[in-house]
């Protein structure tokens, strides 16, 4: 009888400790961070000397923990065609930083301008971003920009004269831009978005993507109403407008206002 009540209670141990650490199996944080880079878009070209722009949207379930930036050359062992303007240039550029998030963030937004070297070699490159959180799942996304500006047809489109007013929730937006394409016009979207905006109560982060296809020729005034949610969150938000020619070639800029 006493050997019965020993296996009995080993048994309910047993099973205690099994269904607690069930229990602390479903509470592990096992989804990484989600990464959705803005700027730079899809080859975007940079000049040597000058800024490389990151817009960049980080988001978790439960807390990030920090985020990193790397840039490497994309050559495969060779200049794909492309020759250097700089003469005194000895290697493609590299750049590698971490940076830490405040604590408590699911969100977060990138928004940094790296110093372009003047004397690095030109090409195609690829931006890496890393996202880690508090439990220590990380994603990756990574783009792909070009650094020299004689080389990707980005220069035949401009986007000049943005304004954007500030606007109440539950009003419209009235963005305005001078396009100029070359080649000719394809398309022009825009992408809207908030930047460290918090919204109470029924309150929205608003989002907005839409590409037109109505717009043509080669010099164009860019002008849209664009109705704002009532519940949008006040905030800064930032916009992004592309311009695609009709060989396939981008140009993007941004631009900032506020939802009050």
């Amino acid at each position: 009888m006493k050997n019965y009540k020993i296996y009995t209670f080993i048994t309910i141990l047993s099973l205690f400790f099994y269904a607690c650490s069930s229990d602390d199996d479903s509470g592990l944080d096992n989804q990484a961070p989600s990464i959705e880079i803005h700027e730079p878009t899809t080859d975007q070209v940079f000049e040597l000397g000058s800024e490389l722009h990151l817009d960049i949207e980080l988001e978790d379930n439960v807390e990030l923990a920090s985020y990193k930036v790397e840039v490497h050359n994309n050559f495969d062992g060779h200049t794909h065609d492309r020759s250097s303007n700089v003469t005194n240039a000895s290697e493609p550029w590299s750049y590698s930083q971490t940076f830490e998030i405040e604590a408590g963030k699911t969100s977060y937004s990138v928004l940094e301008m790296i110093a372009i070297p003047a004397d690095v070699l030109e090409g195609e490159y690829h931006l890496e971003i890393f996202a880690i959180d508090t439990a220590g799942n990380q994603s990756e996304a990574v783009a792909e920009f070009i650094l020299g500006e004689v080389h990707s047809g980005e220069e035949h489109i401009t986007i000049q004269n943005i304004m954007i007013d500030n606007v109440a929730a539950g009003g419209t937006l009235h963005p305005h831009a001078d396009v100029e394409a070359e080649h000719g016009i394809q398309s022009i979207s825009i992408n809207i978005h908030g930047e460290d905006v918090t919204p109470t109560g029924g309150q929205v982060e608003w989002d907005f993507d839409e590409t037109y296809t109505t717009y043509s020729g080669t010099s164009v005034e860019f002008h849209e109403s664009i109705p704002v949610p009532a519940n949008a969150a006040p905030g800064e938000y930032h916009v992004t407008i592309v311009v695609v020619d009709l060989d396939g070639n981008s140009h993007a800029e941004g631009a900032h206002f506020d939802i009050l």
